[in-house]
């Protein structure tokens, strides 16, 4: 299960460092429901509101949004 968390984080990681696209990100991510850290942190990144313009939220409240997955993928990067 370790070992699944550490995936799923280093996955993450490289999504927001532009290695991966979101499908790769998707593909690569296995549906473990029986890990509610994991199963939120795929959650909250395939909701991730637009920032700011048209449609979008306050980068005061997108950045609060980000600082989440950011806490989720440290959390399952130990």
């Amino acid at each position: 299960m370790e070992n699944v968390r550490k995936l799923v984080a280093n996955l993450a990681k490289k999504l927001y460092s532009g290695e991966i696209t979101f499908d790769e990100f998707l593909m690569g991510a296995p549906d473990n429901d029986e890990d509610e850290d994991i199963s939120e942190l795929i959650d909250l990144i395939e909701h991730e509101p637009k920032r700011g313009g048209f449609m979008g939220i306050s980068p005061e409240k997108h950045d609060l949004y980000m600082a989440e997955i950011k806490k989720l993928i440290e959390k399952l990067s130990e």
